[in-house]
């Protein structure tokens, strides 16, 4: 992943589609139904570019472990679409509710 990763889909949120609306009663009762789990959790206006700057190898680690274990979870929850922010989000949100072992690591890489 790169910090360019949505960008296609924000090309994709922007365009309108010509499909006709649907009036029928079915057609909202399947949207409500799966709960808002096929479209992304934020629009990307929503989202903010930040750098950071991991060693190398870090950053090659955290991006095969978003490919290979996060994904497959999510594939497990038949979610299929999710964009780089979305994980990302998800990344930094799970980050803030640990900050002690946040430190711990940080004294830890300071002592190797």
């Amino acid at each position: 992943m790169t910090g360019f990763d949505d960008l296609n889909e924000a090309g994709k949120e922007g365009t309108t589609t010509d499909e006709p609306e649907a009036d029928d009663e079915s057609d909202s009762d399947a949207a409500s139904a799966d709960d808002g789990v096929d479209e992304p959790a934020f629009p990307f206006d929503e989202a903010v570019q930040a750098q950071i700057y991991p060693r190398k190898s870090t950053h090659e680690a955290f991006e095969d472990f978003l490919d290979i274990d996060v994904r497959r979870h999510l594939r497990e929850r038949e979610i299929r679409n999710e964009t780089g922010r979305e994980l990302h989000e998800a990344v930094l949100r799970v980050a803030m509710e640990h900050p002690e072992e946040i430190a711990e690591q940080l004294e830890t890489q300071r002592q190797e």
